[in-house]
């Protein structure tokens, strides 16, 4: 969008023609997605499995809207092109593909000020008042033209320690933009872990644990972990509590050619991942301390985390690679208010 094409070819691998591996059926039929009217249904499954998917919290509209400002934002942080997947391999991302850069910019802002996110939330908490996350998104490149962009995700983990904060806390949320799959790989969660049996088990296991803070990883693989399918616009929610983390996809079977791979690039012009991270809780519960920080740091372009009434404070925060500063005239009244 707007930059022009380098003169130098990206080391791509050899790859023409890409098709995706079949996935399992449709996500329409996930009994774990449900309807945002539907909010008995979705309330009971997110308590009692501590996870639950909101089908079309955003419009089709906004999710372009969403992916267009969000691109635009990245082409001008890491000088690189959305048509020209041979520039991305200039984007300095993480290997998790977690991105600070833009946390405080248009994009990430717009999807977390969508009236369908707001109102989960609000249904949640059972309060309009509150204020939101402002936390790292998440960008996957498409690894099966280009091995070297092959993500690893974080290890299945907690984002609340089960001795300190053995009760209800957050329910993280996440917007992906980009359809998740088999294929592309995203958040896979552990049903039901998030009960009292079920910590208590884990701390009898990893007693460990009572000597970390909220990030607690467990570094190994659970056999009951489940992908979450969804589609581009759905709200994926989960009780903090819960073991959850990435998982990458299987990636695109190719058929391999030495001729014009810069070519192939360009007919594959699209992220595997593109998610925006949203929690909102209550402002009441947030002190006066860290609604001046939360203020501050927009005005900083800092990341904080999934918490959004303890101002990044919680171990697993993420530091902001980008200092841009930021003017609060440049949100809407909407977004003001979830600040």
């Amino acid at each position: 969008m707007g930059a022009s094409t380098p003169s130098s070819a990206l080391d791509l691998d050899p790859v023409v023609r890409v098709r995706p591996l079949g996935d399992a059926g449709p996500v329409e039929t996930a009994s774990y997605r449900f309807a945002l009217a539907e909010v008995q249904l979705w309330r009971r499954h997110l308590e009692e499995e501590g996870y639950v998917v909101l089908a079309g919290a955003l419009t089709l509209e906004e999710v372009q809207r969403g992916k267009d400002l969000l691109w635009s934002d990245l082409e001008s942080v890491h000088h690189i092109s959305r048509d020209h997947p041979e520039t991305w391999n200039k984007w300095r991302l993480s290997i998790t593909g977690l991105d600070t850069s833009v946390v405080q910019d248009a994009g990430a802002w717009f999807v977390r000020s969508c009236p369908g996110v707001k109102k989960a939330f609000e249904e949640f908490w059972g309060s309009s008042d509150l204020i939101v996350s402002m936390d790292a998104q998440i960008f996957w490149r498409p690894w099966w033209i280009r091995s070297a962009w092959k993500p690893q995700t974080e290890p299945l983990h907690l984002d609340q320690n089960p001795f300190h904060k053995p009760n209800l806390e957050t329910i993280q949320g996440m917007v992906p933009l980009l359809p998740v799959t088999k294929t592309t790989g995203g958040l896979q969660v552990v049903p039901r872990t998030h009960t009292a049996s079920a910590k208590d088990a884990l701390k009898e296991e990893r007693p460990h644990l009572a000597y970390r803070g909220d990030w607690c990883p467990l570094m190994t693989a659970h056999q009951d972990s489940i992908l979450l399918l969804a589609s581009p616009g759905d709200l994926l929610l989960w009780d903090s509590r819960t073991i959850h983390g990435g998982l990458v996809g299987s990636g695109r079977a190719v058929a391999a050619s030495a001729a014009c791979p810069a070519a192939a690039a360009e007919a594959e012009a699209e992220l595997a991942r593109m998610a925006v991270t949203v929690a909102m809780v209550p402002r009441s519960r947030a002190s006066e301390e860290v609604l001046r920080k939360r203020l501050e740091g927009f005005q900083k372009g800092l990341c904080f985390n999934h918490s959004p009434h303890e101002a990044g404070t919680s171990t697993g925060t993420l530091s902001s690679s980008h200092a841009k500063r930021h003017d609060f005239e440049q949100l809407t009244p909407e977004q003001r208010a979830l600040l």
